[in-house]
């Protein structure tokens, strides 16, 4: 039971990784691109973005220990 445990929770870590990096890609990279960026968008786009690394940061450093 253990190691389906641990085998989802690096499917989570994983999953946590792409969507920080979609987050910042679609909320940073894509205004950058196409318009000038407000404040609020790119804070939004770095909040989401720092949001779910740090989840999948702590979700990983708990499968190591």
């Amino acid at each position: 039971m253990d190691m389906n445990l641990d085998k989802h929770r690096e499917s989570l870590v994983k999953y946590c990784y792409d969507i920080s990096k979609v987050a910042f890609g679609i909320a940073v990279l894509n205004p950058t691109v196409t318009k000038g960026p407000t404040f609020l968008e790119l804070a939004v786009g770095f909040g989401t973005t720092l949001v779910f690394l740090g989840l999948a940061v702590l979700l990983e450093k708990d499968m190591k220990t």
